[in-house]
């Protein structure tokens, strides 16, 4: 995969299989967080589609964002070839989500990249600018454990350990952008999902 400038450090797209094994139903980890039928959603970071697909089989309107276009490109057809018409594809820096939604979501969606974030604070500020007054933002991260403890078919996966943030640091990053911490739910083997909302 061609790295661009701006891209989120430990954030590249699992190879094939792994991924699968490790989200074998994303729809749950969607329920769980709150996408909910008729909502207007963004997928940030949305890779290949992984999530895109099962979220655009739920809301009324999906914005993929992500800074490569190659992948936006393979989750295009991912969704044309499940008959989804509901996704509007932008290519762009996760930093500028303010300026590459144009229209207020009910929900943003960050599965697997907040390790990576610089600025974790900057671009908890730019989803807050895209919420509608109680839209919330659902981050999925990894668990703070050893990535020798996060094997998936065999073999240890996820992000350095380094990067690996734990709740409190995710509560503590994304509250200063004056969303809300709302609630943190478990999804085992090896993520949690912490929900803020947007309460003004």
């Amino acid at each position: 995969m061609t790295k661009h400038p701006g891209f989120f450090e430990g954030t590249e797209m699992p190879t094939a299989g792994w991924w699968e094994a490790l989200w074998p139903d994303p729809a749950a980890i969607l329920a769980r967080v709150g996408v909910a039928a008729g909502a207007s959603v963004v997928d940030l970071c949305a890779g290949d589609g992984w999530f895109t697909l099962p979220i655009a089989r739920i809301a009324a309107r999906v914005v993929a964002v992500d800074i490569d276009p190659e992948m936006l490109r393979v989750s295009d057809v991912r969704l044309r070839e499940a008959d989804l018409a509901n996704v509007a594809f932008v290519a762009g820096d996760a930093y500028d989500i303010a300026s590459l939604v144009r229209e207020p979501v009910d929900l943003v969606f960050l599965a697997n990249a907040f390790h990576g974030v610089p600025d974790k604070t900057r671009l908890a500020r730019g989803v807050a600018q895209v919420l509608k007054p109680g839209g919330r933002f659902a981050v999925v991260n990894w668990h703070a454990s050893p990535r020798e403890e996060t094997p998936v078919l065999g073999l240890p996966r996820g992000p350095r350990t380094d990067l690996r943030i734990a709740p409190q640091a995710t509560v503590d990053a994304v509250t200063p952008s004056g969303l809300a911490f709302e609630r943190l739910i478990d999804l085992p083997p090896y993520h949690y999902a912490a929900v803020f909302k947007k309460t003004a």
